[in-house]
Protein backbone atom coordinates (compact mmCIF):
# COMPACT_ATOMS: atom_id res chain seq x y z
CA UNK A 1 0.00 0.00 0.00
CA UNK A 2 0.76 3.11 -0.46
CA UNK A 3 1.67 6.19 1.97
CA UNK A 4 -1.44 7.72 1.33
CA UNK A 5 -3.43 6.00 4.03
CA UNK A 6 -5.01 8.31 6.79
CA UNK A 7 -5.05 6.79 10.38
CA UNK A 8 -7.50 7.74 13.00
CA UNK A 9 -8.34 7.34 16.85
CA UNK A 10 -10.69 4.42 17.64
CA UNK A 11 -11.81 6.14 20.22
CA UNK A 12 -12.68 10.10 18.80
CA UNK A 13 -12.13 9.67 15.26
CA UNK A 14 -9.14 12.47 15.30
CA UNK A 15 -6.54 12.35 12.00
CA UNK A 16 -3.24 11.66 13.46
CA UNK A 17 -1.33 12.00 10.14
CA UNK A 18 1.44 14.67 9.61
CA UNK A 19 3.03 14.22 6.54
CA UNK A 20 4.40 10.98 5.58
CA UNK A 21 3.93 10.01 9.84
CA UNK A 22 1.73 9.17 12.36
CA UNK A 23 1.45 10.70 15.45
CA UNK A 24 1.40 8.93 18.49
CA UNK A 25 1.61 9.99 22.42
CA UNK A 26 4.38 7.66 24.29
CA UNK A 27 5.06 6.44 27.65
CA UNK A 28 7.40 3.82 29.45
CA UNK A 29 6.68 1.98 32.08
CA UNK A 30 9.19 4.44 34.17
CA UNK A 31 6.32 7.58 33.45
CA UNK A 32 8.98 8.78 30.78
CA UNK A 33 6.94 9.99 27.49
CA UNK A 34 7.25 11.79 24.52
CA UNK A 35 5.88 11.64 21.01
CA UNK A 36 6.73 9.38 18.20
CA UNK A 37 5.98 9.77 14.78
CA UNK A 38 5.32 6.16 12.33
CA UNK A 39 5.84 5.82 8.98
CA UNK A 40 2.14 6.02 7.29
CA UNK A 41 3.84 2.93 4.54
CA UNK A 42 2.42 -0.23 6.35
CA UNK A 43 5.03 -2.72 6.76
CA UNK A 44 8.01 0.54 7.02
CA UNK A 45 8.99 0.17 10.66
CA UNK A 46 10.86 3.61 10.98
CA UNK A 47 10.01 5.08 13.91
CA UNK A 48 11.30 8.63 14.94
CA UNK A 49 11.19 10.03 18.17
CA UNK A 50 13.48 12.45 20.21
CA UNK A 51 16.92 11.81 20.62
CA UNK A 52 16.49 12.11 24.80
CA UNK A 53 13.20 9.67 24.92
CA UNK A 54 15.50 6.34 25.24
CA UNK A 55 13.63 2.96 24.23
CA UNK A 56 14.93 0.11 24.29
CA UNK A 57 14.85 -2.91 21.78
CA UNK A 58 11.56 -5.20 23.08
CA UNK A 59 10.85 -2.88 25.65
CA UNK A 60 7.05 -2.51 25.91
CA UNK A 61 5.58 0.69 25.81
CA UNK A 62 1.92 2.88 25.94
CA UNK A 63 0.42 4.63 22.90
CA UNK A 64 -1.71 7.24 23.54
CA UNK A 65 -4.21 9.41 20.92
CA UNK A 66 -2.66 13.15 21.09
CA UNK A 67 -5.89 14.23 20.93
CA UNK A 68 -8.62 12.54 23.32
CA UNK A 69 -5.32 10.96 25.34
CA UNK A 70 -6.89 7.17 24.88
CA UNK A 71 -4.56 4.44 25.42
CA UNK A 72 -4.58 2.82 21.96
CA UNK A 73 -3.81 -0.86 23.46
CA UNK A 74 -5.75 -3.50 22.00
CA UNK A 75 -7.58 -6.00 24.74
CA UNK A 76 -7.74 -8.37 25.26
CA UNK A 77 -3.92 -8.70 23.80
CA UNK A 78 -1.70 -6.41 25.70
CA UNK A 79 1.54 -6.40 22.76
CA UNK A 80 -0.85 -5.04 20.39
CA UNK A 81 -2.59 -1.23 19.65
CA UNK A 82 -5.52 -0.53 17.33
CA UNK A 83 -6.06 2.26 14.89
CA UNK A 84 -8.32 3.08 12.71
CA UNK A 85 -7.37 3.54 8.92
CA UNK A 86 -8.86 4.90 5.34
CA UNK A 87 -6.76 3.55 2.42
CA UNK A 88 -6.43 5.86 -0.59
CA UNK A 89 -9.40 3.66 -1.86
CA UNK A 90 -11.74 5.15 0.54
CA UNK A 91 -11.82 1.91 1.91
CA UNK A 92 -11.65 1.71 6.65
CA UNK A 93 -10.09 -0.65 7.83
CA UNK A 94 -8.76 -1.56 11.18
CA UNK A 95 -4.34 -1.53 11.74
CA UNK A 96 -3.24 -3.86 14.91
CA UNK A 97 0.49 -3.29 15.68
CA UNK A 98 2.60 -4.39 18.13
CA UNK A 99 3.56 -2.10 20.85
CA UNK A 100 6.88 -3.65 21.51
CA UNK A 101 9.62 -1.47 20.65
CA UNK A 102 11.34 -2.94 18.07
CA UNK A 103 8.74 -6.06 16.92
CA UNK A 104 7.78 -5.75 13.34
CA UNK A 105 4.13 -7.08 13.41
CA UNK A 106 0.93 -5.37 11.82
CA UNK A 107 -2.17 -6.91 11.04
CA UNK A 108 -4.99 -5.13 8.33
CA UNK A 109 -8.22 -6.57 9.42
CA UNK A 110 -11.21 -6.20 7.00
CA UNK A 111 -14.79 -7.33 6.97
CA UNK A 112 -14.07 -9.38 10.09
CA UNK A 113 -10.73 -11.16 8.43
CA UNK A 114 -7.22 -10.44 8.65
CA UNK A 115 -6.65 -9.15 5.29
CA UNK A 116 -2.88 -8.57 5.23
CA UNK A 117 0.07 -9.05 7.77
CA UNK A 118 3.32 -7.40 7.50
CA UNK A 119 6.58 -7.14 9.01
CA UNK A 120 9.17 -10.30 10.18
CA UNK A 121 7.80 -11.17 13.68
CA UNK A 122 4.09 -11.64 12.17
CA UNK A 123 2.10 -14.99 13.13
CA UNK A 124 -1.34 -16.35 13.17
CA UNK A 125 -4.04 -14.14 15.70
CA UNK A 126 -6.95 -15.48 16.66
CA UNK A 127 -9.26 -12.85 14.89
CA UNK A 128 -12.41 -13.81 17.24
CA UNK A 129 -10.23 -12.23 19.84
CA UNK A 130 -9.12 -8.67 18.15
CA UNK A 131 -12.72 -8.34 17.22
CA UNK A 132 -13.02 -7.85 20.86
CA UNK A 133 -10.41 -4.72 20.91
CA UNK A 134 -12.04 -1.94 23.15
Amino acid sequence: MDVNNNYYCPACSALLNAENNVVLAVQKNSGEGGVILLDTKLGDYTKVKHSSLSIEKGEIVNLFCPVCHKNLLCLPDYNLARLMMKDEAGENLTVLFSVKFGKEETYVIKDSAVHKTYGKHKKEIDFESMSLCK
